[in-house]
Formats: C-alpha cells, sequence, structure tokens
C-alpha cells in the first residue's frame, strides 16, 4: 500500500507541476528584477491599480453571486411558466465572449450609439457616459459570467436530498428562509468554485477593460510589456494576480474549514410551485436576464452580420471554423482528463500537503493572461534550449515554436482552474460510505475508480468540460502569439476586424463563435440532464 501511495504521489506531482511550468516560470522573473522601471510602476501606478482592482473583483463577485445563485435556484426548486426553457436558456450567455459583448454594449449605448442618439432626438435627455466609472463594466463582466457560477450550483442543487428541503418547509421555514438555512449551505462548495473561477478570469481579461478604458493589473502587464519592452516587469505583474489568485483560493478553503458537504440525487420534483402573479414575476426576472445577456446582444450581431454577410462570407470561413473545432475539442478532451486524475478522491492524495499545495499551484494558471501565460511559455523553452546548448546540443526553439502542441499546452495550464473546480466540487460530494462499501467488497482501485468515482462525477466532468470548450474557442492573447503559421481561428477573426473598428464586419465571425458555443451549450446540458435523469 504504502509503495503504491508513493507512486500515486509522483505521478500526481509530476501531472501537477508540469500544468503549473508557465505559472513557475512568471514566478521565477524575480530573480531578474529592473529596480528602475518596477519603482516607476509602483510608486505612480500600483496604488490605483490596486484600488480599481479590487472595486471591479468586489462588483463582479458579489453580482455573479447574488445572480447565479438566484437564478439556478429558481430552476431547480421552484416551478413557474417558462422554467424548462429558461434553465438551459441560461446557458448561453456563457458563448458569448466578453469582448464581444463588451463591443456590443458599446456600439450601442454609447454617446454615438444608436440608443443614446434616439434619446437626444426623442426624450430630449442629454445622455450619460457608459465609460464613466465602473458600474458598465461590472455589469459586463455580471453578465457574461454569473453561468459559472449558475452552472455549478444548479448541478449542486440538483443533488440535495428533496427531504431536507420537505422537512423545512414542515418547520415553517418560508423559501427565503430554506434557500439561505439548507439549500446554499450546501451548495457553498459549488458556488464558492464558481466564484473562484469568475475572479480569476476578471483579473485576466484585458479586452473589456481596455475597450471601456478601465485601468487594472492586466492594462499594466500588457503597458509593460508593449509599451516598456520589459518582459520582465510584466512577469513579476502577472505573479501579483498569481498570488491574489492563490490568496482566493486560501481563504475560501479555510472558511470551509474541514467540512464536507455529502448529498443525492433529488426526485425530478419542484418544492415549489408559483402561480399567478408570482410565477409571472419570476418568469419575467429570468427572462430579462436572458435578454440582457444574450437574445439582444445576439440580435444586434445578427442585423451587423447581415448588412455585410454577402460580401464578408467566403471560403475562409470553413477553415476558421475547422481550426477552431479542432483545438476547442482536443483541449478540452485533455484538460478535463487530467483534472480528473488530480481531483479524484483518494486517501494517499489527501494525506499529503505538498501534494495539494502542488495541485493548487496548477490551478492558478487561470489568472494570468493569456499572453504572459504565452511568453511564460516561450521563455522557459529559451531557457531549457540554452541549457541544452551549454551542454553541447541543439537548440529545440524551432520544433516548439509555432506548434500545436505548445497551443494545447497553454490551453490545458490556463483552463485547468475552470476543469478542476467544477470536478473537484462533484468529488467533494461522494460520501465515504460508498468508498468503503466498495472496498469491503474487495473492489481494486481501477473499479472504485470507473464503477463509483466517475459516475458520480458525471455532472461535474461535464460542466468542466463545457467551460473549457467555450473558453479555449474564445481565447485571444494566448492563441493569436503561439499559433502555427497561417493557423487563424474565430477569435482570431474577430479582434482584427474589430480592432481596426469594422464592428459590422467583426460580427460575421463573432456570431458564428456565438452560435458554436450556443450548440455546445445545448449537447452538454442534454448529456447534463441524461446523466441526472439515469441516477
Amino acid at each position: 500500500m504504502e509503495k503504491n501511495c508513493l507512486k500515486s504521489k509522483i505521478m500526481i506531482g509530476a501531472l501537477a507541476l508540469l500544468v503549473a511550468l508557465p505559472i513557475v516560470v512568471v514566478l521565477l522573473s524575480w530573480l531578474l528584477p529592473e529596480q528602475d522601471l518596477w519603482a516607476h510602476f509602483s510608486q505612480n501606478l500600483l496604488p490605483d491599480l490596486i484600488k480599481s482592482t479590487a472595486i471591479l473583483l468586489l462588483g463582479v463577485g458579489f453580482g455573479v453571486i447574488l445572480l447565479g445563485t438566484t437564478l439556478a435556484y429558481l430552476v431547480v426548486m421552484v416551478e413557474f411558466p417558462g422554467r424548462k426553457w429558461l434553465e438551459w436558456a441560461l446557458f448561453l450567455p456563457f458563448a458569448i465572449p466578453a469582448y464581444v459583448l463588451a463591443f456590443i454594449y458599446l456600439g450601442v449605448f454609447d454617446y454615438s450609439g444608436y440608443a443614446q442618439v434616439w434619446m437626444r432626438e426623442n426624450l430630449g435627455i442629454a445622455g450619460f457616459d457608459i465609460r464613466a466609472g465602473s458600474w458598465a463594466i461590472i455589469l459586463t463582466f455580471v453578465l457574461v459570467f454569473y453561468p459559472y457560477v449558475y452552472m455549478m450550483t444548479r448541478a449542486s442543487f440538483k443533488r440535495q436530498k428533496i427531504s431536507l428541503i420537505e422537512a423545512g418547509k414542515l418547520l415553517g421555514a418560508g423559501p427565503f428562509r430554506v434557500f439561505f438555512k439548507i439549500a446554499l449551505p450546501l451548495a457553498r462548495p459549488a458556488a464558492a468554485a464558481g466564484l473562484l473561477v469568475t475572479l480569476m478570469e476578471t483579473l485576466a481579461d484585458f479586452g473589456v477593460v481596455s475597450l471601456f478604458n478601465y485601468d487594472t493589473f492586466t492594462t499594466a502587464i500588457y503597458s509593460a510589456w508593449g509599451d516598456f519592452r520589459s518582459i520582465e516587469v510584466a512577469a513579476q505583474l502577472a505573479s501579483l494576480l498569481v498570488l491574489v489568485a492563490f490568496f482566493l483560493i486560501y481563504f475560501e478553503k479555510r472558511a470551509r474549514g474541514q467540512a464536507k458537504y455529502y448529498s443525492a440525487n433529488i426526485a425530478n420534483v419542484r418544492p415549489y410551485h408559483a402561480k399567478g402573479l408570482t410565477g409571472w414575476l419570476i418568469t419575467v426576472f429570468v427572462f430579462g436576464v436572458f435578454m440582457l445577456s444574450f437574445a439582444m446582444p445576439m440580435l444586434q450581431l445578427v442585423i451587423w452580420a447581415w448588412e455585410v454577410f454577402a460580401d464578408e462570407w467566403s471560403a475562409k470561413y470553413i477553415d476558421l471554423i475547422i481550426s477552431t473545432s479542432s483545438l476547442t475539442i482536443i483541449a478540452a478532451i485533455l484538460t478535463v482528463s487530467i483534472a480528473t486524475m488530480l481531483a479524484l478522491p483518494g486517501r494517499c492524495k489527501n494525506s499529503s500537503i505538498w501534494l495539494s499545495g502542488m495541485i493548487r499551484l496548477a490551478t492558478l494558471g487561470y489568472a494570468l493572461p493569456g499572453s504572459v501565460m504565452a511568453v511564460g511559455l516561450l521563455y522557459g523553452i529559451n531557457q531549457i534550449s540554452a541549457v541544452n546548448i551549454y551542454f553541447g546540443g541543439q537548440s529545440i526553439n524551432h520544433i516548439i515554436y509555432g506548434s500545436i502542441s505548445l497551443l494545447i499546452f497553454a490551453y490545458v495550464s490556463r483552463f485547468m482552474a475552470i476543469s478542476y473546480s467544477s470536478i473537484e466540487a462533484s468529488a467533494q460530494q461522494i460520501k465515504p460510505v460508498f468508498t468503503q462499501t466498495a472496498r469491503l467488497l474487495g473492489a481494486s482501485r481501477m473499479r472504485l475508480i470507473w464503477q463509483v468515482y466517475l459516475p458520480m462525477m458525471m455532472p461535474g466532468i461535464l460542466a468542466g468540460g463545457l467551460l473549457v470548450a467555450i473558453d479555449v474557442m474564445k481565447e485571444l492573447p494566448a492563441t493569436y502569439l503561439l499559433r502555427p503559421f497561417g493557423w487563424d481561428t474565430l477569435a482570431i477573426q474577430t479582434f482584427e476586424l474589430s480592432a481596426e473598428g469594422l464592428f459590422e464586419r467583426a460580427a460575421v465571425p463573432a456570431l458564428i463563435m456565438v452560435v458554436f458555443g450556443a450548440l455546445l451549450m445545448m449537447i452538454f446540458n442534454h448529456l447534463d440532464k441524461k446523466s441526472y435523469d439515469s441516477n
């Protein structure tokens, strides 16, 4: 047993270290500090960056928790008009890249947008500056990222015992008290996982904050790299994002303590039935969120794309779809497979503090902007080549640079957090009695994994695969820097056209990307529903 445990620890530790390699390279950048440039950043820019980033994180975090958990609870626990189709429709906003939603809302609600033009001409209202303050950018992030929390808490709510809810009702607890005292505490691991992923996504975003002219650590990273030509300072700023992500994970774990949240599948019934005016008010609220986050932006993309489709469409879009689909499928399968191996329950893994730390380190890549992740990989490979040449070997740069394997590796390291968080949340709900019973019956480790762990973790695995697939499809900076020559994707095409202000033309690849993501959402939602129906 001790020998098997040691082998398991070495294998998982090596796998986690490999995934965390770009993060390690970024952290090692402090070995070569640029004191003058860093002093300029720390004295003139750092205080404002900390303040603006903190405001953004607090606003987005509060918004996604409030909206995501509320929507998940309503569609799982309450029967109201339109619930069935709204339950899966609420997944669809995740298919829209954040930078696409940002340029849509700017195009519509900016001072020269037709919404404000209509307000000035017909209502006599002077209008407003959508870029002033932080409210608009926080709202954009909340509408894009609430599906992280919604998806994970919905999976948790579906696995809660109906008897607990009924017991609360019999004791006289109303719907709000049941939500705060029973349902939400049991769903806390899933909600925390969704919140962590959301905050790390917010930390790493560059497209939205740059469109809104809102300064954060990420814009400072690009400034250090693009304006000051200092990859060291850029990497050091990125390491601060990694530090923030680490403390977010640590404090959530510390607050949770040793608590475990076990549950079982609920029956296919709703504890509450909202009838009459109450039911229709809930429908209006849920439908309103869907309209703001998906339906209205989708309609605007269709209008813009329709105006230029005949001139814009060509055979190159077939190649863009094929290349985007290939990268998405390969990266999603590989990332979910590794995350499942790291998240599998096991006494050997859980008993090792250093191994748990390695796994946590491997999940911090989501806090890094894609560009810095790419530079970390390129810098690391360059150092390996230098060492190889020093010992009489040859450079490996020409073999790895511009290869699909390097791009896939960047995806795995970048998006490991969202996959691992989702799968780990499902793994934590597996009762120890299942493992103990299987071992008493003589089940081997492999049989325990295939017949007990994987079936019970399937909702988290499916959710993690969905999140990775959509994020890979939307990823821009890492793809732009690491892709092979001539290997373009829909995200790159959208970026290049929108950067030139050609929003109508950019709407064509953006619309294809959103439709592609929406189809993935519906496929995974169907598989997710089947997994619950079969249990």
